[in-house]
């Protein structure tokens, strides 16, 4: 046989035992394998197969994760500000109406200020508030101490917080007054004076 057929023998004997294996292989997995894994439960009942869990696990990883969280968070927190913004206008419109007729634009001005403080003041940071707001003789301690039960309200104070926030802004008015007997007595109802108990004011 000369040096071409010998090639080409070699090369139509490899394809057929390329052919053979391969039908073999298929032959195992489509026919052998099932009747031994049949036979193997039958004998050892108590093995169970192994799952493929790797690509399943990959999937709940890659879905952990809570997609636009960022924004979500933004939007509730822009939300909570136009609420907080909302209120303050609230309470400040109510101000101006109730107490314009008893005092100066000037002093109606620093309240305007400390109101804004209190919105999230704590107890002992009203306690530090130094710049009176004077009002007019008319208006006696059950009106300020509506007025700022009123305004408390709104702003989720305790009657504590309350109370040493008025006590510090109408010094003048409230010279008789303790904070505890302001904290115990302004929610009362008193039929003789200006402003009123309000529940809402918005």
């Amino acid at each position: 046989m000369d040096e071409f057929s010998g090639l080409a023998a070699f090369v139509v004997v490899c394809l057929l035992l390329s052919a053979t294996y391969l039908s073999f292989q298929s032959f195992v997995n489509e026919w052998l394998q099932p009747i031994f894994e049949r036979i193997l439960r039958e004998k050892h009942p108590h093995i169970e197969p192994e799952l493929e869990v790797e690509p399943f696990v990959e999937a709940l990883q890659e879905k952990s994760s809570v997609p636009n969280y960022e924004e979500y968070k933004l939007t509730a927190q822009q939300k909570i500000q136009q609420k907080q913004a909302q209120t303050l206008e609230n309470v400040l419109t109510y101000a101006g109406k109730e107490l314009s007729l008893y005092m100066t634009e000037s002093e109606l001005q620093q309240l305007y200020e400390h109101i804004r403080f209190f919105q999230f003041a704590t107890e002992k940071e009203c306690g530090q508030i130094n710049t009176p707001v004077t009002v007019d003789a008319k208006l006696k301690s059950i009106d300020l101490m509506h007025f700022g039960w009123n305004i408390g309200n709104v702003f989720g104070k305790t009657r504590l917080q309350t109370a040493t926030f008025i006590k510090r802004v109408f010094p003048h008015t409230l010279h008789d007054s303790v904070i505890s007997t302001l904290e115990r007595k302004m929610s009362h109802t008193e039929s003789k004076c200006r402003i009123k108990l309000e529940r809402k004011i918005v």
